[in-house]
């Protein structure tokens, strides 16, 4: 359930019901309220039964085999899991909305890594939507290697992601152009004071 506090609307809760706290520095640039997301870093080989990385490994990318570190993310409006193979990254994306066949994860993504970064996005779009059916979209961000937080601009608030794992930061946005199959990240990176170190728009379309 979201939850709203003060005229500013800022979430008060994330998608699995447990409180939105505020990054423990000051985002520099960052006008809108910022809401922490919530993360968990897990090792292949020792993922505990029931958790968002078990049901993903059992879902998508169930025919690949994990190495290294997979991470979890909670956000207001989403779950995400990034789970790192031989020959890239696979997501499984969710979110509140319904989904066709009441689906465990209403939208997954694979990304071949080069040089040990993604060539592109990932752009997961119009898959999974809120409650009221708005829709969302997910993209990888390969954050600076000064970075600790990847803000994203969420309208009346910011949601900012906390980079982990040696993986890139799985962000989602409601800027969403279904029609266009487009989406709109608008994402700031900030090292582990807060300082802002770039500012960036990223408009995605799914790879071809």
């Amino acid at each position: 359930m979201t939850g709203c506090t003060g005229s500013a609307r800022t979430p008060d809760v994330l998608m699995d019901g447990s409180t939105a706290a505020r990054p423990r520095v000051d985002l520099e640039g960052v006008s809108a309220a910022p809401v922490l997301t919530r993360f968990r870093v897990l090792i292949a080989g020792r993922v505990p039964k029931g958790s968002l990385a078990a049901s993903c490994l059992q879902g998508p990318p169930r025919h690949r085999r994990p190495v290294g570190r997979l991470v979890e993310r909670i956000g207001v409006d989403t779950e995400s899991v990034s789970i790192r193979d031989s020959s890239g990254v696979n997501a499984c994306d969710n979110s509140p909305g319904g989904r066709e066949d009441d689906r465990r994860w209403c939208g997954s993504s694979f990304g071949r890594l080069v040089g040990g970064r993604l060539r592109d996005p990932r752009l997961d779009v119009g898959s999974c939507t809120t409650r009221d059916g708005k829709p969302l979209a997910f993209a990888w961000v390969d954050a600076d290697a000064r970075a600790k937080y990847v803000v994203v601009d969420q309208g009346r608030y910011a949601e900012a992601y906390e980079v982990a794992g040696g993986l890139p930061v799985r962000i989602s946005t409601h800027d969403v152009q279904v029609g266009e199959s487009r989406a709109t990240f608008r994402i700031s990176e900030h090292d582990g004071r807060g300082r802002l170190l770039r500012r960036f728009e990223l408009t995605a379309v799914p790879a071809g």
